[in-house]
């Protein structure tokens, strides 16, 4: 088993439960202007917005592109992260113990800094060792693998060891990819494994319990 040095987090879906909201925009404000086909969240969910809507456009149409969507994801995400989102219940104390265990603790997300950043500070999660935006790197994000590769490399240790904790098929595809270990977790909402899933963890209990397992 790995000797694992660092415990990386997914935002959104993971330590706040934002995805319900973005799903519910995607559906009433971008997908319902598509010009041709049906597009689904399983092709935005856990991306980086701004990938996910130039997709959009060339592959459905949208009317204006995909810029004309991005401001009203920028507004949206003010009152989300800012307000509405909560937190998954303990894990202030939870990044506080991995710390005190001398382990490296990360976010790892498509979001923008900015939203990463609001959620840091609104649920006092800082200090965090390395936080990584899908901005920060001039490649693809999720699902590909470099997003993680990326990180391992800011905190020069290997992709394998690190233990990333995903909710979304292309988050966890991402992050088995680069080689990490994959805990599949979403806040609110059981999932399944997938063919990339090594542990599943259907309760924030269930998740600190099984994390500090793979630890010791």
């Amino acid at each position: 088993m790995a000797q694992f040095q660092a415990v990386l987090f997914d935002m959104d879906g993971v330590l706040v439960d934002s995805e319900p909201f973005w799903q519910q925009f995607w559906r009433d404000q971008v997908f319902t202007h598509a010009e041709t086909g049906d597009p689904s969240l399983e092709d935005v969910t856990g991306r980086n917005f701004r990938e996910s809507l130039k997709e959009l456009a060339a592959t459905h149409g949208l009317p204006g592109g995909a810029e004309r969507y991005v401001r009203q994801f920028e507004i949206a995400a003010e009152t989300v992260y800012g307000e509405r989102v909560s937190i998954t219940p303990g894990m202030p104390d939870f990044f506080e113990t991995l710390r005190d265990r001398g382990i490296n603790v990360g976010i790892v997300s498509s979001a923008p800094s900015d939203w990463i950043e609001t959620v840091i500070e609104r649920f006092d999660l800082a200090p965090v060792d390395v936080m990584v935006s899908a901005e920060h790197i001039d490649l693809p994000g999720k699902p590909k693998p470099f997003i993680y590769e990326h990180t391992a490399a800011d905190l020069t240790i290997s992709s394998s060891t690190c233990l990333v904790i995903e909710d979304s098929v292309n988050g966890v595809r991402s992050a088995a990819r680069a080689g990490c270990t994959v805990i599949r977790f979403c806040q609110g909402t059981t999932v399944q494994a997938t063919d990339h899933t090594d542990y599943v963890a259907n309760s924030p209990d269930e998740l600190q319990q099984t994390i500090l397992e793979l630890l010791s």
